[in-house]
């Protein structure tokens, strides 16, 4: 199930850090809970990179107003 959001991904991502810590986590839950943080990742990746992507088409001030240009999610 993908998450929500950002932060709900970080969330979940440190409830399977803590799991890790546990001494008796069996082998079948830790490679599924291991599989689960890697698709987190992926999605955190993905945010951040689209956050980024937004974030070079601020163009610069003009008029004392940010300018900024439409976004579709690609860089341009």
């Amino acid at each position: 199930m993908e998450p929500k959001s950002f932060e709900d991904a970080i969330k979940r991502l440190e409830e399977i850090a803590s799991a890790f810590e546990k001494e008796d986590i069996k082998l079948e839950e830790a490679l599924r809970l291991y599989e689960e943080g890697m698709k987190l990742v992926e999605f955190c990746s993905a945010k951040l990179e689209e956050a980024q992507n937004r974030i070079r088409l601020i163009t610069g001030v003009k008029n004392g107003k940010i300018q900024t240009g439409q976004f579709d999610g690609e860089a341009q």
